[in-house]
């Protein structure tokens, strides 16, 4: 996959996950070219559903899509991951639990900061 860019982030996600595309126009106009919306109500929904199929081979895709995302030079890619994936889902403390099996360096990284800054002890 090429170098991601905030400006075609929903295009990026859709190259990786080619499904998601339906849900995203399912979704409605509302979210069409906001990429805040598009992770937090496409993207994330469907990590739940990765998480609890319990695919390894997906979850690892999932997990190396976000460490794309927070390794991106791009710093308005790396505050989508963090604001509309990571803080979205970090009261969900078994889907962390289990998605902190594959998460990869910096994906973890940001994920223990948010962690740290919430009163999460782990």
């Amino acid at each position: 996959m090429g170098k991601m860019v905030y400006a075609t982030i929903i295009e990026a996600l859709f190259a990786r996950f080619p499904f998601l595309e339906q849900r995203y126009l399912e979704e409605g106009s509302y979210i069409f070219g906001l990429a805040h919306l598009c992770y937090s109500f496409i993207f994330v929904p469907y990590i739940r559903e990765v998480i609890e199929n319990k695919d390894i081979l997906v979850i690892e895709c999932v997990c190396d899509f976000l460490e794309d995302m927070a390794i991106c030079e791009d710093e308005l890619v790396s505050e989508l991951l963090v604001v509309s994936v990571l803080e979205t889902i970090l009261s969900e403390r078994a889907l962390i639990k289990e998605l902190k099996k594959y998460l990869k360096t910096e994906t973890m990284g940001w994920l223990l900061y948010l962690e740290k800054a919430y009163g999460w002890e782990t």
